[in-house]
């Protein structure tokens, strides 16, 4: 057999025995994870990181970073999913709508896409009164593109297509589009060079976790959606996976870890072809699973397997070709401008696009974390390339944000750390845009070269972005179902 498959020594006991082990806390691991729970499967959830959703620094509670997530219920699978595990209402209450989808900052040119169709067309008037008809008939235009995209999604389709049954599958899902799901013209393209376009071309890092030029596929999903509405969370995409990580619990799964308490993995023990256990550090204890869902740092599962040669070649395509970079400012909330949305793309005159965000800035206290009267927190990232020097970037990040908020140093309280706290809180991986992915969004399949080991991560539907993550959280819990066979669901 190709590749290391050496087993480490076996601890002295099996503490607990499960049918599912969900390893890392990416919101499609964990989506997987509550499936499965709530099909009765006795599932495991192990926070390796303990990052959660934000991190102590000054007495505040800072996020990891800038978050634009669309609301979920604009998607297929997010809409099963939800509905599935009964939380469809609980999202909609808990995750609070911003109060403009998206704001676009220019050097010369400052507007929000209300998702109202006359209200965003009066704030193109305002700023491009004669271009403002084209360019709302383009964004409708991206509008009608995802709903016309629905169907093929819907349907669940294996992507990325592993094996020709796969591919097959695919080619009879993409037919339930016209013309073919993912095969028409590049959207925005008429608009040309044209600010705003450029403007939310800018989004495609930020929404797909690509780095490149994206595909229409992959443009019309991620901008489609944002139209429809975006979240108004400090926590971003972790902030969901909370939601749903509750949701475990409540199936009688079990949790190892967890925010601020990491369980760090040493090893994944390895049998005849299929994973058997999970072993933590400092623990003598092997938690064994029939089993794996796997939604952490791809690049660590090798090592993690005994520097497995199949696993290698196979996450190839999930090497990050870089990051998103960030950095927060605790400020007065009086010093910024009031018409400053929640979630904002900055393009700078000199240097890449930056998402801003502001939230409430929460102080830790007694009670735990309670929002601080009059002040905010300010959220920047960027895009920078593997390699690159926190410091650097963070020159280049504070001066951007600067440039639209002239004024930012006089208001700050708090500015977060950089250098190691700079390179943690980028984390947020990037990966290089191809045209050989499946329909340009496909990444790693989630099928993996061991039997019983699933991937749910970003790396799956890169493309796809917060969609993406729950496209593989209904794929990976549907082969788990598969092999492991059905239970009888709880009504």
């Amino acid at each position: 057999m190709p590749g290391n498959t050496k087993s480490p020594p076996r601890a002295a006991s099996v503490k607990r025995a499960y049918d599912v082990c969900v390893l890392g806390t990416q919101l499609g691991g964990v989506a997987a994870g509550a499936l499965l729970a709530r099909r009765g499967f006795r599932v495991l959830h192990v926070d390796a990181d303990g990052r959660g959703t934000g991190y102590e620094e000054g007495g505040w509670r800072l996020p990891w970073g800038p978050a634009l997530v669309p609301a979920p219920r604009v998607f297929p699978a997010a809409e099963l999913v939800l509905a599935e595990l009964g939380l469809a209402s609980d999202a909609g209450r808990r995750l609070e709508p911003s109060r403009s989808p998206l704001q676009i900052l220019l050097p010369r040119h400052r507007l929000d896409l209300p998702i109202s169709r006359s209200e965003r067309a009066s704030e193109l008037r305002r700023e491009w009164p004669v271009d403002a008809s084209r360019l709302e008939g383009s964004l409708e235009a991206v509008r009608a593109l995802f709903d016309r995209e629905q169907p093929f999604l819907a349907s669940h389709p294996p992507l990325p297509a592993r094996g020709l049954r796969a591919r097959w599958r695919l080619h009879r899902a993409q037919r339930l589009v016209p013309g073919g799901a993912g095969r028409g013209a590049m959207p925005l393209a008429d608009l040309g060079d044209h600010p705003l376009a450029s403007a939310l071309r800018a989004t495609g890092p930020f929404l797909s976790s690509l780095d490149g030029e994206p595909s229409p596929l992959g443009l019309s999903r991620t901008l489609g959606a944002v139209l429809q509405g975006t979240l108004r969370t400090a926590g971003g995409e972790g902030a969901v996976a909370a939601l749903l990580r509750r949701r475990i619990a409540e199936s009688r799964g079990e949790f190892l870890g967890g925010e601020g308490d990491p369980a760090p993995v040493s090893a994944l023990e390895l049998d005849g072809g299929r994973l058997i256990a999970l072993l933590v550090n400092g623990t003598d204890s092997r938690y064994s699973a029939r089993a794996f869902v796997f939604a952490g740092d791809p690049g660590t599962l090798p090592a993690l397997v005994g520097n497995s040669r199949r696993l290698e070649s196979f996450l190839a395509g999930a090497v990050p070709s870089g990051w998103i970079f960030s950095m927060s400012w605790v400020v007065r909330a009086d010093a910024l401008p009031g018409p400053l949305g929640d979630v904002a793309i900055a393009l700078p005159s000199d240097g890449p696009p930056v998402l801003v965000q502001t939230v409430p800035a929460p102080r830790a206290g007694a009670k735990g974390h309670e929002a601080s009267p009059g002040e905010k927190v300010l959220t920047a990232g960027m895009a920078i390339a593997q390699g690159a020097s926190p410091a650097e970037a963070a020159t280049r990040l504070r001066r951007a944000v600067a440039e639209f908020l002239p004024f930012l140093d006089r208001a700050t309280l708090h500015e977060s750390a950089t250098g190691e706290r700079g390179a943690a809180v980028g984390f947020h991986p990037l990966f290089a845009a191809r045209p050989d992915r499946a329909l340009g969004v496909g990444g790693v399949s989630s099928a993996s070269p061991i039997s019983n080991l699933f991937l749910a991560g970003r790396e799956v539907l890169p493309g796809l972005g917060f969609e993406g993550h729950f496209q593989a959280a209904w794929q990976a819990a549907q082969a788990v179902e598969m092999l492991l066979g059905s239970k009888p669901r709880p009504k």
